[in-house]
């Protein structure tokens, strides 16, 4: 006797078996199970019927397909398929370490914390959900510096990125030795500052930005205006035409370092005009071939990063006073220039 899969006048129950494993298993299953029926009804299996080949097993079910059940298992046993190979471990995420005070301005509430409700328009949890986290998969950190707390060289290896954001209290001559030390191993500092921080903000970060040539200034207290000189060219401003601040602190670099190796990568020009002219007292600082300017970086051998952007409004939740994350191209800035410093 042969079997045939493929006689459309099959029974439905050799049709199911033949579909499911295939013309050899059918043949070995139903070798016996015919010389049952026929001893059934009387009759002798026919001397012709071809003896059971070999058992094999059967082969592995694909976990990809349903259905595969192999002969051996009850036909209404759940499927079991194979496990999915083992996945390797991601990399580890950089982790982003955002150093703040506890400063209270007039607005009675802290600004730029990256771990508050969200509730207001100064709030930085949109740069950290939507940005460093959702954007660049970074894992975010918040350290409020108070004098009870300190920034140490075992506090800050751990980050690829120390961010000196609302922080009011001078840095002490061992805090900025120990971030010194951080950018010389290769450690990446972000600057920028506000009046909305404090009156000491400015003095703080530049207690540490000195020695590189460069100091930030304060708030300019002027009007919103749109940054649009812009070096294209630099993987931050990719993309960025225009960036927006309100209330600038800008940066003076002094002519030394100027070009190398501190590189200026955008100004709030020209100068003078509405919403990036400077106080009278501050300009009285510059001396011949210094630059007033909004963004800078500096590397260094080792692989440290040390860049500044001239406000913090560019990064804010919003909506409300100033700029925020969704005016102009600021999303686009944001996440190129904490790409750059972390990658």
């Amino acid at each position: 006797m042969r079997l045939d899969c493929s006689d459309e006048k099959a029974p439905w129950v050799l049709a199911i078996l033949c579909g499911a494993m295939g013309r050899k298993l059918a043949k070995q299953a139903l070798a016996g199970a015919l010389g049952v029926l026929l001893s059934a009804c009387g009759a002798q299996p026919q001397a012709t019927l071809s003896p059971p080949a070999p058992a094999q097993a059967p082969s592995t079910p694909s976990p990809s397909v349903v259905g595969k059940t192999p002969l051996t298992q009850p036909l209404f046993l759940p499927f079991v398929g194979v496990s999915p190979a083992v996945q390797q471990p991601s990399a580890p995420r950089w982790r982003v370490l955002f150093v703040n005070g506890d400063h209270i301005p007039e607005s009675g509430y802290p600004h730029s914390r990256v771990y508050d409700d969200g509730s207001k328009p100064e709030s930085f949890t949109r740069l950290r959900i939507e940005v460093l986290e959702g954007d660049l998969g970074l894992q975010v950190d918040e350290l409020i510096l108070t004098p009870q707390t300190a920034l140490t060289v075992e506090r800050l290896s751990p980050y690829r990125l120390v961010v000196l954001g609302s922080n009011e209290r001078l840095l002490t001559d061992a805090e900025v030795a120990a971030l010194t030390a951080y950018y010389e191993r290769g450690g990446r500092v972000l600057v920028y500052a506000d009046f909305q921080y404090g009156p000491n903000n400015w003095e703080s970060d530049n207690r540490f930005l000195r020695q590189f040539g460069v100091e930030v200034l304060p708030d300019n207290f002027q009007p919103a205006t749109v940054i649009t000189d812009v070096e294209t060219l630099h993987p931050i401003f990719e993309g960025v035409r225009a960036f927006g601040v309100e209330g600038a602190s800008q940066f003076i670099v002094r002519v030394q370092v100027l070009g190398d190796p501190v590189k200026v990568l955008a100004l709030c020009s020209p100068l003078m005009r509405s919403g990036c002219a400077i106080r009278p007292e501050e300009e009285a600082r510059l001396l011949p071939g210094d630059r007033v300017v909004c963004t800078w970086v500096r590397e260094n051998a080792a692989g440290g990063k040390l860049a500044g952007t001239c406000d913090r409004n560019t990064f804010h939740n919003g909506p409300g006073p100033g700029s925020d994350l969704d005016q102009h191209d600021n999303r686009t800035y944001a996440r190129n220039l904490f790409r750059w410093l972390t990658q």
